[in-house]
């Protein structure tokens, strides 16, 4: 078991990475969002990425999962975007 679980802290320190950079990059669209005055929510780009993910090739996890979880990600990322534009 030990094994597993030192391999999830190794998953879960570059899940944080990775997140941390789609927060800086959501951030600086907000940016260029606010500049050219757009809105930061655009759901027809939420539509996009979700159905993306569904072409994602998965063994474990179903559609409805990383649609839950891409759900969270994205209204993290909508806030730090609206923090670019402040």
């Amino acid at each position: 078991m030990e094994k597993y679980r030192k391999k999830i802290d190794k998953i879960d320190e570059q899940l944080t990475r990775l997140l941390d950079e789609r927060m800086g990059l959501s951030f600086e669209i907000g940016k260029i969002k606010k500049e050219k005055n757009m809105p930061v929510y655009v759901p027809e780009r939420e539509k996009e990425i979700f159905e993306r993910l569904r072409t994602l090739p998965k063994e474990t996890i179903r559609d409805e999962e990383l649609e839950e979880l891409f759900r969270q990600i994205i209204r993290i990322s909508r806030l730090h975007g609206e923090r670019g534009t402040r």
